[in-house]
C-alpha cells in the first residue's frame, strides 16, 4: 500500500509536492529529514562514488517498505510503499506522474514557488484510483 509520494527537484532536494494517504503511518513532519536523507544518498552515489543512480531503497522486517524513485531532470519522484507491493508497478507509476509532471509545469518552473504544484495533488489522486495499492 502507498505511503507517500514525494516530488523533489533534483538540484534543490526541496520538495516540491507531498502526497500522503489517510492511512500513511509515516509521520509527516519528518518528510524534510527524510527528504535531505534522499538527497545526501543520491548525491553522494552519483557524483562522489560515481557508480551511479539510487533507484531502490528497501528495508524489511514487520514495518518494511520500498522506496522507489525515478528521476528525470530537473524532479525525482519517491514512492514510498510497503515491502510487498510489486516495486515495478511503483516504478511505471512513478515513470506516468514524471511525464504528467512535466506535462502540466514543463523543465523551467519556478521550484521556490510551491503553490503552483498544489494542483497536481489532484492528478496524483485521480492515478490511483486506478491503482489497487494505492487507497
Amino acid at each position: 500500500m502507498l505511503d507517500i509520494i514525494l516530488i523533489q527537484h533534483v538540484v534543490s532536494g526541496l520538495n516540491l509536492i507531498e502526497y500522503h494517504q489517510d492511512h500513511t503511518k509515516f509521520n509527516v513532519e519528518h518528510s524534510a529529514i527524510f527528504s535531505g536523507f534522499l538527497n545526501a544518498i543520491q548525491s553522494i552515489m552519483s557524483k562522489e562514488l560515481d557508480i551511479g543512480t539510487v533507484i531502490l531503497i528497501s528495508t524489511k522486517g514487520k514495518k518494511g517498505h520500498n522506496c522507489i524513485i525515478v528521476s528525470r531532470d530537473p524532479i525525482s519522484v519517491v514512492i514510498l510503499c510497503d515491502q510487498e507491493d510489486p516495486i515495478e508497478l511503483w516504478r511505471e507509476f512513478g515513470e506516468e506522474v514524471v511525464e504528467r509532471f512535466l506535462e502540466m509545469f514543463g523543465k523551467d518552473f519556478n521550484q521556490h514557488q510551491l503553490n503552483q504544484f498544489i494542483k497536481f495533488e489532484e492528478v496524483i489522486k485521480e492515478m490511483c484510483m486506478d491503482n489497487k495499492y494505492c487507497e
